[in-house]
């Protein structure tokens, strides 16, 4: 089972185990602890948790960066 979570750092969509602690972000080298980030979505497969990832970014429901770094 996969969880698609957003870096708190860069606000970017990624995927991790579900029991993992932490995951490394791909974009700023950030280390996300899973316990504390937000969790959009659940998946069976990581081919599936990718799907949901595509699918969020043509979304505006979730900004892509955190509010921080729109002003």
């Amino acid at each position: 089972m996969y969880m698609v979570i957003v870096c708190y750092t860069c606000g970017r969509f990624l995927l991790a185990k579900v029991g993992q602690k932490t995951r490394r972000c791909p974009y700023c080298e950030a280390r996300v602890v899973l316990e504390k980030a937000r969790r959009v979505a659940y998946a069976k497969s990581a081919q599936e948790a990718s799907n949901i990832i595509r699918t969020l970014k043509k979304s505006k429901t979730f900004p892509q960066q955190p509010s921080s770094h729109n002003q």
